[in-house]
């Protein structure tokens, strides 16, 4: 497993860039039908709302990290995927970065491979997070933007 990350006197993760999440990795957005929505054609999409950071006390966006899953010897697309979690997208790392945001490892009881993505604070930021995604698992009949 990683090292763990960064705490507050709170026993929260801190914001940060994660040493062992390196520019090549991938982060993966788990996408749910809240995200998709319908537009005025009828086409379905993913709404920008699906790159916005919870409303958490550090607000970051939930993304798994692809090499902690598969260094635990899993396979990354079953694990992203759930009844709840039909498909997903995934960010290659270092653009991620380039868009001045951090990466970071943030693990939880029931996911020790969640991360988050802090910094995307404005619907442009969003924007900028959907138009670097790429399908990892796709949702048939559902654009990405």
């Amino acid at each position: 497993m990683p090292q763990p990350p960064p705490r507050d006197g709170a026993d929260e993760v801190t914001p940060h860039d994660h040493a062992e999440i390196l520019n090549h990795h991938l982060a993966i957005r788990r996408i749910s039908d809240n995200h998709i929505v319908t537009d005025g054609a009828g086409q379905r999409r993913l709404s920008s709302m699906a790159f916005k950071p919870s409303s958490g006390t550090n607000g970051g966006m939930s993304v798994d990290i692809e090499p902690f899953i598969a260094a635990a010897g899993h396979a990354p697309r079953e694990f992203v995927t759930t009844p709840e979690w039909m498909g997903s997208v995934f960010f290659v790392v270092g653009a991620v970065r380039a868009q001045a945001l951090l990466v970071g490892y943030d693990p939880l009881p029931e996911n020790d491979f969640h991360g988050e993505v802090w910094g995307a604070k404005t619907r442009g930021q969003w924007r900028q997070l959907q138009a670097i995604a790429a399908w990892y698992v796709e949702i048939p009949g559902t654009a990405l933007a």
